[in-house]
């Protein structure tokens, strides 16, 4: 049977998976850590994925090596070589039931040679059984670890990774590439901390607990809608897709100070934009807003943008980094659609813009001014 390949693009949610896996083998789960448990798979289809695959690979593990290519005494020398690796097993081993039996002195000496060849293999399989069982323990415990050490309702993706996440108040978030977010729900209020990166909210409506992204010294405040947040180096892009937010360039008032939204607030109406900056808000004319959520479908859509805009977009989601040259700055503006997980079609086109010269390495992708 096929199973979705594992990439590195979901190491979070397998680390997760472990760690429930790990809690639901043990048979204690109380009712809280069910429930926990229930809304955890119901946060993300792939929650639910990377659990069903974590079971299958443990009920499967008989026969994941049925030809013994993994030579058990290479795999023990080499776990050997880290001393932390290794616990002592020799009182365990001295127990009573695993002494072994001394062979009688009337036994015909093939029995004899037949009793060491079995206790040979019976040796050899339990040496291998040991280290497939630690193995998979040390997997499992690291994997619970850090699911355990890692700050809880923090959420990321890396490098060209997408994450869809369900709240447990009804509302939805997706995460783009290289993004993180922190959440934060009280009794009053649902927060959520755009670390890095860009976020899609639709927010489940909920009057005694306004919903409020953060992102460095900007605000935006809704109750029940669907819009777009980008943090960038040079400010934060608001894109409302249904609905109406408010947004506050300037940082909260202390605890227990009244925040006059009503005058301070700019609110953004469905298919409008604003670029905020920590002291102003600044709406865009005319907002391409099917560009502005296009990463959705892993497109990256460009209207007259800069050679510089273009690199760091594609950047986003590839390890090979588009470079751009000073000789070309401000020189070309770029218009058009591309996928974001072909980069080769951006490249294509680049190379057919007049003025530009195109160096490719195993790194990096140079533009340059073609002289």
């Amino acid at each position: 049977m096929e199973r979705p390949v594992r990439t590195k693009f979901n190491t979070q949610i397998y680390e997760e998976a472990c760690a429930w896996f790990i809690e639901c083998r043990a048979g204690d789960l109380d009712d809280a850590a069910r429930t926990e448990f229930d809304r955890w798979l119901r946060k993300s289809p792939e929650h639910q994925s990377a659990y069903l695959e974590i079971a299958a690979i443990w009920n499967e593990s008989p026969t994941l090596d049925p030809a013994n290519r993994w030579d058990a005494d290479t795999l023990i020398a080499q776990a050997a070589e880290d001393s932390s690796n290794v616990i002592a097993l020799e009182r365990a081993l001295r127990a009573p039931g695993n002494t072994p039996q001394p062979v009688p002195d009337s036994a015909p000496a093939s029995d004899s040679s037949a009793v060491v060849d079995t206790r040979t293999k019976a040796t050899s399989i339990g040496r291998r059984r040991l280290f497939t069982i630690a193995a998979s323990i040390l997997l499992l415990t690291t994997a619970l670890a850090t699911y355990l050490l890692a700050p809880r309702g923090v959420y990321a993706t890396t490098l060209g990774e997408q994450r869809s996440l369900a709240l447990n108040d009804g509302s939805t978030v997706q995460l783009n590439s290289l993004s993180k977010i922190r959440i934060r729900y009280t009794d009053h209020e649902r927060t959520v901390d755009l670390i890095e990166g860009q976020a899609l909210f639709h927010v489940a409506k909920d009057a005694r607990r306004p919903f409020v992204v953060y992102s460095g010294q900007t605000r935006v405040r809704a109750v029940g809608t669907q819009f777009d947040v980008y943090r960038k180096s040079d400010g934060t892009v608001v894109t409302v897709v249904e609905g109406r937010v408010a947004v506050f360039p300037s940082p909260p008032l202390p605890s227990g100070k009244e925040q006059r939204e009503d005058l301070s607030g700019t609110f953004v109406d469905a298919g409008e934009q604003v670029t905020v900056t920590p002291r102003a808000a600044h709406r865009i004319p005319h907002p391409n807003l099917a560009g502005a959520t296009a990463w959705t479908q892993r497109r990256l859509v460009f209207d007259s943008a800069s050679l510089t805009d273009v690199a760091d977009e594609f950047n986003r989601y590839n390890e090979r980094k588009l470079v751009i040259d000073p000789s070309v700055f401000g020189t070309q503006h770029i218009s058009g659609v591309f996928s974001s997980t072909d980069p080769a079609s951006l490249i294509r086109f680049l190379r057919d813009r007049p003025g530009l010269r195109i160096t490719e390495t195993a790194t990096q992708i140079r533009v340059e001014k073609q002289i």
